[in-house]
């Protein structure tokens, strides 16, 4: 399956919407997860309540922290991005949704959880520049489409930043990340992007849609600062809890 490189979402509106009867009256969308009717929503109302979110949380990785301060792995290891905000735990039902929209396909799906990410980062500090982690060919040429980079966009245009499409790049194509530990994603991810973009004195916001280990959102970072970028943050649609392992 391959979309159009200039934006998935530009198809999204008229699989979001409901249709027209042969009456003239609506017809109520199913629901994503559970199928239920829910008018012209995506999720049905219980669906949309069962997603996990995130509370108080680190202020630098994101992770759940009760004070909202620096936890203390961040305090021993000071990651290069400068902080981290998610709109959701990466969890049940949630990566049913964005599994659909990553490997699936699915605009419709995508263009919602890129709306709530948007929702999310809209009251943040305003960044001058949005990029998202390029993938590798191979996963490009599989995809059709860069997720996060979609995500992205949605998001740039919800604040009225400018997303850069082609900003950073990778210099080669390492092995997949699914399954290795976060020492092994750094050093896998070790020099991997290249920053194209002018970012001297800039805020930058990287773009993701899973932030999982902090490995991908540390190399992207490196990359952006050692350009001189001013500050790196880094925004995500979901993030993984497990502990962060060495």
């Amino acid at each position: 399956m391959f979309f159009s490189p200039l934006s998935i979402f530009s198809q999204v509106s008229s699989l979001q919407s409901p249709k027209k009867s042969a009456a003239g009256g609506w017809l109520a969308n199913d629901c994503a997860l559970c199928g239920a009717g829910c008018g012209r929503e995506l999720l049905c109302a219980a669906c949309a309540a069962s997603l996990p979110r995130i509370g108080p949380a680190c202020a630098r990785c994101g992770l759940p922290l009760p004070s909202g301060e620096v936890c203390g792995a961040c305090l021993r290891d000071v990651p290069a991005f400068d902080g981290a905000v998610t709109a959701f735990a990466y969890g049940f039902p949630l990566d049913r949704l964005v599994q659909r929209f990553k490997y699936g396909g699915d605009l419709a799906i995508g263009c919602w959880l890129a709306s709530a990410l948007a929702q999310r980062v809209a009251h943040e500090s305003r960044p001058q520049l949005l990029v998202a982690p390029p993938l590798t060919r191979a996963r490009l040429r599989e995809r059709g489409f860069n997720q996060a980079l979609e995500v992205a966009k949605v998001v740039g245009r919800g604040m009225r930043v400018r997303c850069s499409l082609h900003g950073v790049r990778r210099r080669h194509d390492d092995a997949p990340q699914a399954g290795l530990s976060r020492r092994e994603r750094l050093a896998n991810l070790r020099d991997a992007f290249d920053c194209r973009e002018d970012v001297r004195g800039l805020d930058v916001a990287v773009v993701d849609d899973v932030l999982t280990t902090g490995a991908t959102a540390e190399a992207m970072a490196r990359a952006l600062k050692k350009s001189g970028a001013r500050s790196v943050r880094i925004w995500a649609v979901a993030r993984t809890l497990e502990p962060r392992d060495v």
